[in-house]
């Protein structure tokens, strides 16, 4: 007896392959400086993200296979304790990994494992997984403020924005009122707000963000760079891998500031282009997300759909000076393992609901 399988949806899939190699090229050019200064080989940080690559888009393709009822099961809360244990392990001095005043990775020896990134996915799971079957909804709202909670601890403010937001945004899909969705955002930021204010380190970042050049070379520089780079690149750029602000002058450049390394190396037009694949991923997976006869993949697609745009948007506001300085990396631009497999991981499970989804086009 032969099994037809449907086909996931092409279009989707080749976008976000599109994204992971221009993510690829770029983190090749913004890398390459930094890795010479650290580890003495412009290769090193090359040749550790290929590998990721070369583990993200089999993994992607994998998880594509995965029926989506499986997250229905029990084992969708196993992954949310298991993140949360991975959290908690982050915390402990000695296991954590603390890097620019953050303790957010695991040491792995060859790999540094960052559990928020995970945090992310297991959050849009479990409370799709309660929204679909109406209960333990104040479970799964618990669960995702304790991950929240530990993120913030870490410092990470934006990581928890993104975690948070994944409980107003799929009630939303699950037919939460219009008027409680707004409050329930509201309230996000309202939480994010008195965080900020409470925390000496941040309310500078915020007087330095409306007026870096107060400190242009304390707190308002990253800032200050990151817009030089982008206003460098003009319209046609300067050519891909010529920028200059990655030569040591804009922190971090293959990670959190990789946007503006790519608008001054191939300038607006360049930039116009990845914002439209961007633009096309997220309106592909939500046509997607409207197309499948299922709540449960309904409530997983918009989760995930929703947060990556959001991360997507703050890092973009970030990098132009429109949002307040945050580590926040560019959904499959950006370097980093834990990121990118995540998001493949994402992908596929969006990739799998395709399959399921009846498109007109």
């Amino acid at each position: 007896m032969v099994v037809n399988i449907p086909s996931s949806d092409r279009f989707f899939r080749d976008i976000s392959l599109a994204l992971i190699f221009i993510g690829f090229a770029f983190v090749a050019s913004a890398s390459a400086y930094e890795s010479m200064r650290y580890s003495g080989s412009a290769w090193s940080m090359i040749i550790k993200q290929g590998v990721v690559v070369l583990l993200s888009v089999p993994v992607m393709l994998g998880v594509s296979s995965f029926h989506y009822r499986w997250y229905r099961t029990r084992f969708v809360w196993w992954i949310m304790a298991a993140v949360i244990l991975l959290l908690i392990l982050t915390a402990i001095p000695g296991i954590g990994v603390v890097t620019g005043g953050s303790r957010r990775w695991i040491s792995l020896g060859f790999f540094q494992l960052q559990p928020s990134e995970f945090a992310k996915l297991a959050s849009v799971l479990v409370m799709a997984k309660a929204c679909y079957e109406r209960k333990n909804r104040a479970l799964a709202i618990v669960l995702i403020a304790i991950c929240s909670a530990l993120v913030l601890k870490q410092p990470d403010l934006g990581t928890t924005i993104i975690i948070a937001s994944s409980v107003p945004v799929i009630a939303y899909a699950a037919g939460l009122n219009l008027f409680v969705f707004i409050a329930g955002i509201a309230g996000v930021l309202w939480v994010g707000v008195k965080h900020v204010m409470s925390t000496p380190y941040q309310m500078e970042r915020i007087k330095y963000w409306l007026d870096p050049y107060l400190d242009p070379l304390g707190s308002g520089y990253n800032l200050i760079q990151s817009q030089h780079a982008i206003g460098a690149g003009g319209l046609w750029g300067q050519g891909y891998g010529a920028s200059l602000q990655k030569l040591g002058t804009l922190p971090i450049p293959h990670a959190d500031f990789i946007f503006s390394v790519i608008a001054e190396e191939i300038g607006f037009l360049g930039i116009a282009v990845i914002i439209a694949l961007f633009i096309a991923w997220i309106l592909r997976g939500l046509d997607i997300c409207f197309a499948v006869p299922d709540e449960l993949a309904r409530y997983i697609g918009f989760g995930i759909i929703a947060t990556t745009a959001i991360q997507t948007i703050i890092n973009m506001c970030v990098a132009t000076g429109l949002f307040p300085v945050t580590g926040m990396t560019l959904p499959y631009i950006s370097s980093g393992g834990s990121s990118l497999i995540t998001m493949c991981v994402a992908t596929g499970i969006i990739l799998n609901l395709s399959r399921f989804a009846d498109l007109k086009y």
